[in-house]
């Protein structure tokens, strides 16, 4: 198994591919412009963070053909919020900056198997999801997010708005652990 890591550079991108390592997940990493047949061979790929936002001219994404590979796919922050634009959600300004470990309060979901209802997950982010994209449905928010994470099971997409793999979270290599798995299904 094999993941492809789509990097839109953030400066919690190496805390990324060092939780890949530590739970021994093989990996590879591209820019955002790659070229979506490389990633074909890939069992899952993980989008990455961004100080971007999706919504200005000039800010990095992707070619929108990687949702035709159906591969299953894990975006983080930037990647949850840039997943929703792309596929026709919306994504705004926050009222408030949310930056630092905060509770989040999640639905029964693969991405949260076997983990409490309650966990305190890092957010570090400017903007939001304000309405999921078509298809996909919410499993997490906090005080200030209402779409702290997503999923569409028919696309084998999941999202987070927080970082799983910064320091501040309970159980952040369990999440990526259970993408891992989700992605192991489809293999």
């Amino acid at each position: 198994m094999k993941i492809a890591v789509i990097d839109f550079v953030s400066k919690l991108s190496n805390d990324v591919f060092e939780t890949l390592k530590r739970i021994n997940v093989e990996f590879d990493v591209f820019d955002c412009d790659v070229n979506i047949d490389e990633l074909r061979n890939y069992n899952g790929i993980i989008f990455t963070g961004s100080h971007d936002h999706v919504y200005e001219k000039g800010s990095r994404s992707i070619d929108i053909k990687v949702f035709d590979l159906n591969i299953p796919i894990f975006g983080v922050c930037y990647g949850h919020q840039l997943i929703h634009h792309l596929l026709g959600g919306e994504v705004k300004k926050a009222k408030e900056d949310e930056i630092g470990t905060v509770l989040i309060h999640t639905e029964k979901s693969r991405l949260f198997k076997d983990l409490p209802k309650t966990q305190n997950v890092y957010m570090y982010h400017s903007d939001e999801v304000s309405k999921l994209a078509p298809g996909f449905i919410n499993l997490a928010y906090s005080e200030k997010c209402k779409y702290a994470a997503s999923e569409n099971k028919d696309k084998k997409i999941y999202t987070v708005q927080f970082h799983p793999e910064a320091k501040g979270n309970d159980y952040g290599d369990e999440i990526y652990i259970n993408f891992i798995d989700i992605v192991r299904k489809y293999i």
